[in-house]
């Protein structure tokens, strides 16, 4: 499997700039009645720890930043990009601090689900580990509550952060046999020519689309994780919503996406050249 930079020189020869339809085809419209983070969400305090310490993190903001190059995050009408991505605190290797009262805290512990991109990233932002992640602490299913950490209550975590809690957290409760590390979400393969693409590779894709950020969207990748369990599987499609990465490193991720979302991605700059 070639990693991306492997394959820019190739890419840049028939790179042109995407408006995000490329990507996807679905209109998730952003409305006062209907936000973009469809749950509620408690801050609990600032990060307890530096983000910009982990290679991993950094490596993660560059994966998105491709990501969103290629065309896998376009632009809603909140004038935000779509696309997020999330990593597991196990793996992150970061420094304790002190607290206030004597204690030691990490982004690793039960409590500690998973560390994902703020929500409402604009267009072209590169993410900044120091300040544009945040640690979800606490999602509450029966509630449809999340309490999380960031540098600030208004950074506040994805849209999707369910979607990725689960997959970061709640790996055995699907009967896998390891639980991955990282997820990569971006809005591609999930209809239309795209939809007959991920068919094709034989990748699982749900059966029913739904709003994003809801407890029915969800229960259909839920469902997915249970019929196909990861590692034996590791790109999963939301009919409407898009694809769901998941790997054991940032390294891994790249490789996959790579292989099995960038072909598609390609095909259809080249044929808007063509048009």
């Amino acid at each position: 499997i070639l990693s991306l930079p492997e394959l820019y020189p190739a890419i840049e020869n028939h790179l042109i700039p995407c408006s995000g339809a490329v990507a996807a085809h679905m209109a998730e419209l952003i409305t006062e009645d209907q936000p973009r983070i469809k749950f509620s969400t408690s801050f609990v305090g600032h990060n307890i720890c530096n983000m910009s310490l982990s290679a991993e993190v950094g490596e993660l903001s560059r994966l998105m930043a491709q990501m969103e190059r290629m065309g896998a995050a376009p632009i809603l009408n909140d004038g935000q990009v779509a696309g997020n991505c999330a990593i597991s605190p196990r793996i992150l290797q970061l420094p304790s601090i002190d607290t206030t009262d004597g204690s030691k805290h990490t982004a690793s512990g039960p409590e500690s689900l998973a560390v994902v991109s703020m929500s409402g990233k604009p267009p072209g932002h590169l993410l900044d580990p120091s300040t544009d992640f945040v640690l979800v602490t606490n999602f509450d299913r029966a509630l449809w509550a999340a309490e999380y950490r960031s540098r600030d209550a208004s950074v506040r975590p994805s849209s999707d952060s369910p979607l990725l809690v689960a997959a970061l957290a709640h790996g055995f409760d699907y009967g896998w046999s390891e639980q991955p590390a990282v997820v990569l979400h971006g809005h591609a393969l999930a209809e239309g020519e795209g939809l007959s693409y991920a068919t094709q590779l034989g990748l699982p894709i749900s059966p029913r689309a739904t709003l994003f950020s809801t407890p029915e969207d969800l229960a259909e990748l839920e469902a997915l994780f249970r019929s196909h369990p990861y590692p034996q599987h590791r790109c999963y499609i939301r009919r409407g919503h898009g694809f769901f990465l998941l790997a054991g490193s940032v390294a891994e991720a790249e490789a996959l996406f790579a292989q099995l979302v960038l072909p598609w991605l390609l095909e259809q700059q080249q044929r808007q050249q063509v048009h």
